[in-house]
């Protein structure tokens, strides 16, 4: 019993941290398309969605559970 505990208390967080993570791709994201909106410029948007992605990936394969 206190296996299955342990285990959806595991599970939730690992939910939650996903969650936490997609989270701040969106913001940065729509952050990224306002200032781009306000600079005029498509580069800026182009340059954080690219830095993004990157961290992103980072994030991910840093973050495997083995």
């Amino acid at each position: 019993m206190a296996h299955a505990k342990s285990t959806r208390v595991s599970h939730r967080t690992t939910i939650a941290r996903t969650a936490l993570i997609l989270a701040v791709v969106a913001f940065v994201s729509f952050g990224g398309i306002v200032l781009a909106q306000y600079s005029r410029s498509p580069t800026v948007a182009i340059g954080v969605l690219g830095l993004i992605f990157v961290a992103f990936l980072l994030v991910a394969m840093t973050r495997i559970d083995r």
